[in-house]
């Protein structure tokens, strides 16, 4: 009985865990003054059902290659087809998600305004709520319209708009062929999906790949301690107070002491007034600084110090993965460019992989071992998800160059995590489609063999399973095959947005080996530490204004 359970367990785990991971991701980052419970629920709901979506390609590979999973005691039986209908399940949760619910907490964001006006009374929040739902429907009209033009390109649609509207029986026979009714919409969901991922497609070019090469040298090199930083701000700070001095001297003071600014140049006074705010915001740093050392004493820095090793082996870690990753797909995308039949007429298509893959290979070993497989892809997605959002936390949300939002620990919009998990949901729905070229047998045939007509012992591939009819494919392969063939447009897009990866990243693992200095201890000074409360606005002041101090009052 516990053996029969054990899976259940696995399985309840990492559903608890995946909730847990998007809730703390949330909490990591949302403002809590302008944090609002459906903000929440849409970004948890989002980001667990995204990585359900990969996480869910493991299990599809266990059925095909040891068959059905079976538990008499709970009398679940869990088959081929039922991975199918989870698979569609999710992905039409995943298409409410992106197109309904997170717009409507999006709406319902900008509507009860910000922090200091959030506290409103039922009325209101009513009234913003239906305000948001109008929204909302105006938005999944906008949606519905573009998918409904979209949907007359897909192949297989047959029925045209010529008199559709004579009858009643015309209007049925091209809707029911629109949204593919015969195959209980599965070539439309299809189509959805594709043009999903082909949005994911971007962010994983640009954020993933950024995130993927940058990440571990941001865990191997690590940031500056507050000491160093300290000392680097107080040597820039005494190189502004000579700049300052050697102005200085060039003119005459009047008779009580002060800089007589009427007699100097134009230039000067632009350079002094710079030197002056650039003076004032090292001087905030430099306090802040102090503070976090003297709250930190002597502990921190000792149990810093003892954390050390392991940081690098997390990096080492990390960077494997990555260079994983990329050479695996890099050696496939070779492979389908040399020994592809058809070409660029298929999106390159391979039946049979012909060049090693290390990343598939150790799949395949793995795949014996269940569930070992499922927790290092599990591994393999977690990195790649953290890696993503990595990436859009440094680069901060963007359109084409024009930035949105700007990810801030505790200081993040809700409406900024809103669209931090769409975009994430579109890059693991990419993810998918690129499993299918970083480990490519693994993930259409798992661990399956078959006998050929020899006796040699073989694995299955797409070439072999023409004439052995023994070989199943996952139900994830099947998917995005049919994509590939019915739909080459995507499968030529996918291709080439996989090199596109391959140069971002060799672009930034080059810039962060040889250019990237370490990052510092504090990024920015916190809004709440103002200059009243730093004392530094009257010495400033005192400081530019009189030639005795200068900045020699500090």
């Amino acid at each position: 009985k516990a053996m029969a359970m054990y899976p259940w367990f696995v399985l309840g785990g990492a559903m608890l865990g995946l909730l847990m991971l998007s809730y703390i991701i949330y909490h990591y980052f949302a403002d809590p003054r302008e944090s609002y419970c459906l903000a929440m629920l849409a970004v948890v709901l989002s980001l667990t059902v995204s990585i359900l979506c990969a996480m869910l390609i493991p299990v599809d590979i266990y059925v095909i290659s040891e068959g059905n999973i079976k538990s008499e005691t709970l009398h679940v039986t869990i088959s081929q087809e039922h991975v199918r209908s989870a698979y569609l399940t999710l992905f039409a949760l995943l298409l409410f998600l992106a197109f309904c619910l997170v717009p409507h907490a999006y709406f319902y964001g900008e509507e009860r305004g910000s922090g200091s006006t959030a506290d409103i009374d039922g009325k209101s929040d009513q009234k913003s709520c239906l305000s948001a739902l109008r929204s909302t429907v105006v938005f999944m009209a906008f949606i519905i319209f573009l998918l409904t033009v979209s949907l007359n390109f897909r192949p297989g649609h047959t029925e045209s708009l010529d008199k559709v509207w004579e009858s009643q029986e015309n209007v049925s026979r091209w809707v029911g062929d629109l949204l593919d009714a015969e195959h209980s919409g599965l070539n439309a969901i299809s189509f959805s999906i594709a043009c999903l991922t082909f949005l994911g497609v971007a962010g994983w070019v640009f954020y993933t790949a950024y995130g993927m090469a940058a990440m571990p040298f941001a865990w191997l090199r690590g940031k500056q301690s507050a000491t160093e930083q300290r000392q680097d701000l107080e040597q820039n700070i005494a190189s502004i107070r000579e700049k300052y001095r050697q102005i200085q001297v060039r003119y005459p003071s009047r008779e009580d002491g002060t800089l007589d600014l009427s007699r100097m140049k134009a230039a000067d006074r632009k350079e002094l007034n710079r030197l002056q705010r650039e003076h004032k915001s090292l001087m905030q740093y430099n306090y802040r600084l102090q503070e976090i050392e003297q709250k930190a004493g002597l502990v921190i820095p000792r149990v810093l110090h003892v954390l050390v090793p392991f940081r690098w082996a997390i990096g080492v870690g990390m960077m494997s993965m990555s260079l994983l990753v990329v050479v695996s797909l890099l050696l496939t995308l070779v492979d389908r460019l040399v020994h592809s039949d058809c070409g660029w007429s298929c999106g390159y298509t391979l039946k049979e992989r012909r060049i090693f893959n290390p990343a598939d290979e150790i799949f395949l070993h793995l795949s014996h071992i269940f569930p070992v497989d499922f927790m290092i892809l599990g591994v393999f997605v977690l990195y790649i998800f953290t890696a993503s959002v990595f990436g859009i936390v440094s680069l901060g949300i963007r359109i084409l160059c024009f930035s949105m939002y700007a990810l801030r620990t505790r200081k993040s919009m809700p409406q900024a995590l809103l669209v931090l998990c769409n975009v994430m949901s579109y890059i693991l729905l990419a993810l998918c489609m690129a499993l299918l070229t970083i480990a490519p047998n693994y993930t259409a045939f798992g661990s399956q063999t078959v006998t050929s007509s020899d006796g040699t012992l073989g694995r299955c591939s797409m070439e072999r399973r023409d004439f052995m009819r023994s070989c199943q494919v996952s139900v994830i392969s099947a998917f995005f095959t049919r994509i590939a063939i019915a739909m080459p447009f995507f499968s030529v897009a996918y291709f080439f947005a996989n090199w596109a990866f391959i140069v971002v990243f060799s672009c930034v693992f080059a810039r962060c080996m040889f250019c990237q200095q370490r990052q510092p201890f504090l990024d920015e000074l916190p809004e709440e530490c103002e200059e009243e409360e730093l004392g530094l606005l009257s010495f400033i002041d005192v400081g530019f204004s009189s030639p005795a101090s200068g900045f020699g009052a500090a």
